[in-house]
């Protein structure tokens, strides 16, 4: 019986001192996803060059554009397509304030 005994009282030890360890571990981890989501929400406001309720009102006039556009047709296809460059690094349609015979002489001086 002595046997049984010592191997349940190490166990229940050895379960106890899990139990706590999982506990620190968890807090460990609710604090690391914290700072992330406060980095995450930094590195937004530097992208956007706004913060606290400039942010939400900028996010939120983004999305309303973003809805206009599906409203009027558009797809997010076409959506991300706004923008982009082709395949030389140029903007698509870009308007121009020079000819393209400046642009040549440039190219040749």
């Amino acid at each position: 019986m002595a046997l049984y005994d010592a191997k349940i009282e190490r166990f229940s030890k050895r379960a106890e001192q899990l139990e706590k360890n999982i506990k620190r571990e968890t807090e460990e981890r609710k604090r690391l996803l914290s700072e992330i989501t406060k980095l995450r929400y930094l590195q937004l406001c530097d992208k956007l060059n706004c913060d606290g309720e400039e942010l939400v009102t900028v996010l939120a006039k983004e999305h309303d554009q973003i809805q206009k556009m599906k409203d009027r047709g558009m797809t997010d296809k076409d959506i991300d397509n706004l923008g982009r460059s082709d395949n030389n690094g140029e903007y698509v349609d870009q308007i121009k304030f020079y000819s393209e015979e400046d642009d040549d002489e440039n190219e040749n001086a």
